[in-house]
């Protein structure tokens, strides 16, 4: 997955969200609950809730195709997405788009007009995150919630 919409909230009821959302969840973490669960289940625990959605499923090597497919998701699913952003608890909501960090001296991703504007106009933030070429063609780890 290399362009993801994250909500999080301490007092975000993803239960309640979850039951009216048509958007392609693909992760759900709840407050309280093992952040690794399958390795350290003991270990550190999620502080607040949160979903994540999946809006665009190209590689971390396919910045354009990321940027032109999560276009198209903001315009397909802009009313849930707008009821993501304003539902009660929910603190922040960000396009967080991973891509492949390239070895050159310096790295330039440009977001076209259309995507920041979109973005804007549901309350969205835009994060850009890099990851060694080699941990993104193995699947990059989820940043730390």
């Amino acid at each position: 997955m290399s362009t993801v919409l994250r909500a999080y909230g301490a007092d975000f009821d993803v239960e309640t969200f979850l039951a009216g959302c048509t958007l392609p969840v693909c992760a759900v973490k709840r407050r309280g609950e093992p952040a690794c669960p399958a390795s350290r289940p003991s270990g550190r625990r999620h502080e607040r809730s949160g979903v994540h959605v999946l809006a665009s499923a190209a590689d971390f090597g396919e910045f354009p195709r990321q940027v032109s497919e999560t276009i198209a998701f903001l315009h397909a699913h802009a009313e849930q997405v707008r009821r993501l952003c304003s539902f009660p608890g929910v603190d922040g909501v960000t396009l967080d788009f991973g891509i492949a960090r390239r070895d050159v001296p310096v790295q330039c991703d440009t977001f076209p007009a259309e995507l920041v504007r979109d973005a804007g106009s549901l309350g969205l933030s835009i994060e850009l995150s890099q990851y060694p070429a080699e941990e993104a063609e193995s699947d990059a780890q989820e940043p730390v919630e």
